[in-house]
């Protein structure tokens, strides 16, 4: 359980969008049962992630783009909805990714490992808007391989 939640804080910080009325109803499941254990975060991720603006872009098998906002607060998702492509939402952190990706992640008996595989492979495209964020994403990218190094998630 706790490898999902900080794939999902990882997801909505950096994620967590939908592609098909499917996906979005999974992950609109997932939103709350993250929300249930997200006191369970480790402090480092609540402190550098806990409050972001994400514009979550998820290409569909159909070929279509859908587009979601993700609002965190205090490392708690207090929003979450699809938008319209030019919606103008103040986002902090833009993550793109497929139907297919979200669907592994959500589904996979490792989602961490699952979620980490498709950033590395460029599955799953994080990009922090303004020079904050980059530089408080960089500190987050490396206290997360520091924590694999360590065998801490």
């Amino acid at each position: 359980m706790k490898k999902q939640i900080i794939v999902l804080i990882l997801i909505l910080t950096a994620l967590i969008p939908v592609a098909s009325a499917d996906v979005v109803s999974d992950l609109d499941i997932k939103v709350n049962e993250y929300n249930e254990n997200a006191d369970k975060l480790p402090s480092f991720l609540k402190s550098l992630l806990g409050n972001e603006v994400i514009k979550l872009v998820i290409l569909t098998n159909d070929e279509e783009e859908i587009y979601i906002k993700a609002i965190t607060e205090d490392a708690y998702i207090t929003v979450f909805e699809e938008i319209d492509e030019n919606d103008e939402i103040g986002e902090t952190i833009i993550i793109g990714t497929s139907e297919n990706t979200v669907q592994s992640i959500l589904n996979s008996e490792d989602p961490l490992t699952t979620f980490l595989d498709a950033k590395d492979n460029g599955e799953l495209i994080i990009e922090p808007v303004g020079f904050v964020n980059n530089l408080t994403f960089a500190v987050a990218n490396v206290l997360l391989k520091l924590s694999q190094l360590l065998g801490l998630i």
